[in-house]
């Protein structure tokens, strides 16, 4: 397996003396570079920054190919999991995935990363680990998400492999955790949109283990800032599933409800409200105002920029991994952490004042 072959795909831990024929894409991918300095660091190791060699040279001992080079890197490895991102969806986790591969790079430890889907996280957990009563291939995981990646959690805790769970939802299972807590960046989202002078705001949101909390944080805003019961009928929220047309069929009930702005929480549903205002020919953010609560790719980019709710991503990474490595180097001693991270508002164009539709 590979990091480029698919859901459930990860380098395989290659047994000794076994011949690697690995591809360009693939050693790149796994070192968090591009193909062209991959390809310099091979021909012309001079040619790159020491980092970037670094990065490529580990790349090759985690596939088992042989860099030529007597400095190749022979220490730990930790395991990068993350959620498979269904057809059509956006990686809410593609940021934070990217930043851990180069600091776990940057301190000389090689990273391994594993795509979970369902129902393989029984194999995927014994490629991790190996035989029962063996040493594992890696030596610790941080593991982003839940679904499937948190399947795989909870096999690697059996093993009681030093781990770090980062997720949108809290778990009394004895790992450790840094929960991204979305209720007060909703808090955030509802006051800003509340000072800009809308009234009639609604709550697209995920069918999944947070829901029930996000809307309870929605619903609970609501009433504070707006002195209103909050009911269903005043405080309006749509549970959608993944997906970009998910998000279309939530706006278009929202927009059916008369909100005149909408708090998102997945990009693929901020991407389903858009794609729903073009199609009634709305202008966002003129005749609907949007605010993502969660990472949104290229948000400054997109037209128009989107306001969102986001969370420090550099300081989740190093937490992570500093919180992790201290565990492998004290297993008998870890003990299990769990705090919360709260969002910060980014405001770019995507909600202004109500204007009359």
């Amino acid at each position: 397996m590979n990091p480029d072959s698919g859901p459930g795909s990860m380098p395989s831990v290659p047994e000794s003396g076994e011949h690697k024929h690995v591809g360009l894409g693939e050693i790149a991918g796994a070192a968090g570079v591009s193909k062209a300095t991959a390809s310099r660091a091979l021909r012309h190791p001079e040619s790159v920054s020491p980092g970037s060699l670094a990065k490529v040279r580990q790349a090759m001992a985690i596939f088992g190919v042989d860099s030529g080079s007597q400095d190749t890197p022979t220490g730990p490895m930790i395991a990068l999991v993350r959620p498979a991102a269904p057809a059509g969806n956006v990686d809410p986790y593609a940021r934070l995935f990217d930043l851990l591969t180069s600091r776990v790079f940057a301190q000389g430890i090689a990273a391994v990363h594993v795509e979970a889907v369902a129902n393989q996280a029984e194999s995927l957990a014994q490629s991790l680990l190996g035989p029962a009563g063996s040493e594992p291939h890696v030596q610790g995981a941080i593991v982003l998400g839940g679904g499937a990646a948190g399947e795989l959690a909870a096999k690697l805790a059996e093993r009681h492999l030093p781990q770090i769970r980062v997720s949108n939802a809290r778990h009394e299972d004895g790992v450790s955790r840094i929960v991204l807590d979305a209720t007060d960046g909703i808090a955030t989202a509802v006051q800003h949109l509340v000072h800009l002078g809308h009234r009639r705001i609604g709550l697209a949101v995920l069918r999944d283990s947070a829901a029930a909390g996000r809307i309870a944080g929605f619903r609970k805003s609501m009433a504070q800032i707006l002195h209103i019961p909050a009911t269903r009928d005043q405080a309006p929220v749509v549970e959608a599933a993944g997906g970009t047309m998910a998000g279309v069929a939530a706006a278009e009930e929202l927009l059916h409800l008369q909100c005149s702005a909408v708090i998102a929480c997945a990009p693929a549903l901020s991407f389903g409200i858009l794609e729903a205002a073009a199609r009634a020919r709305l202008d966002v953010p003129r005749d609907l105002s949007l605010l993502t609560v969660g990472d949104m790719p290229d948000a400054d980019v997109i037209a128009p920029p989107l306001s969102q709710v986001s969370y420090d991503w550099e300081a989740i990474a190093v937490s992570a991994l500093g919180e992790v490595r201290a565990m492998m180097a004290n297993p008998v001693e870890a003990v299990a952490i769990d705090y919360s991270v709260t969002p910060d508002l980014v405001l770019r164009a995507s909600a202004v004042p109500p204007q009359r539709r």
